[in-house]
């Protein structure tokens, strides 16, 4: 018998007022799996991961987790935003425990502890927001995102508002994380295609304005992986040539 996708997007668009952002969108993502989607500015990343997070509702279709069609946000399901998101007057460690309160949960198994550890933030846990670096800031984001233990975690750009340098380390240690915290199915927004051949599973290109779906393919590189060495692995550059052209639109046709 079949598996139940995690997450599936059944003929989804999105669209403000008569402004339709997406168009007919279906996708699956089996649990436990790290979506990538690509796409051009303006081409409705962002709206259908909040649809998703159960934000915004679609303006046609459906979108399903675990079978059960999204209507409201679920406490499974945790969203990091691009722009870090943190309270200015919160420590590190009230940023991080945040889900958890929200939830009326206590962190009685010390989640927040070792994320602060995993995260390299355990001797900041007292500072506030204004006293990180960029760098820092994101990883209080995934800290306060993970703690909630949710089974999804939706990841809207997340590492694009830091340098080059950052971005490696920080893909590094998402890419660690999800393989400790097994069970989490994971969908990451991003208009960087090596990032997304890096921490993907599988990749999906939205094309245009209203975006449509132009491309899904496997990557095909076995993990562990690293910044440093996937470009130099056999499979990179023709993946890396799929999704440019997809992006182009020039794959329309004979995906279709």
């Amino acid at each position: 018998m079949p598996q139940t996708p995690k997450i599936a997007l059944d003929n989804v668009s999105m669209a403000f007022g008569d402004n339709v952002v997406v168009e007919e969108v279906s996708l699956e993502v089996k649990e436990q799996e790290l979506l990538c989607i690509v796409g051009t500015s303006g081409g409705g990343k962002t709206t259908l991961l909040r649809a998703m997070a159960g934000l915004i509702p679609p303006y046609r279709g459906r979108i399903l987790l675990d079978g059960e069609e999204i209507t409201r946000p679920s406490s499974s399901v945790a969203m990091i935003f691009q722009h870090f998101g943190l309270f200015p007057w919160k420590t590190v460690r009230a940023n991080a425990e945040y889900g958890l309160s929200v939830r009326g949960r206590r962190d009685e198994h010390g989640i927040v502890d070792r994320l602060l550890e995993v995260m390299h933030l355990t001797e900041n846990s007292e500072h506030y927001p204004y006293q990180l670096s960029g760098g820092m800031q994101q990883r209080v984001g995934l800290a306060r995102a993970l703690a909630v233990e949710p089974t999804v975690l939706l990841m809207d750009e997340p590492f694009s508002a830091v340098d080059a340098l950052t971005r490696e380390s920080l893909q590094t240690e998402l890419l660690s994380l999800l393989e400790r915290e097994r069970g989490v199915t994971a969908i990451l927004v991003t208009h960087d295609i090596d990032e997304a051949i890096l921490l993907g599973d599988r990749i999906a290109v939205l094309y245009g304005r209203p975006g449509r779906l132009a491309l899904e393919l496997e990557v095909p590189i076995e993990r562990p992986r690293s910044p440093q060495e996937i470009r130099f692995h056999s499979e990179y550059a023709q993946l890396r040539k799929q999704v440019w052209e997809a992006l182009q639109g020039e794959q329309r046709e004979e995906y279709v």
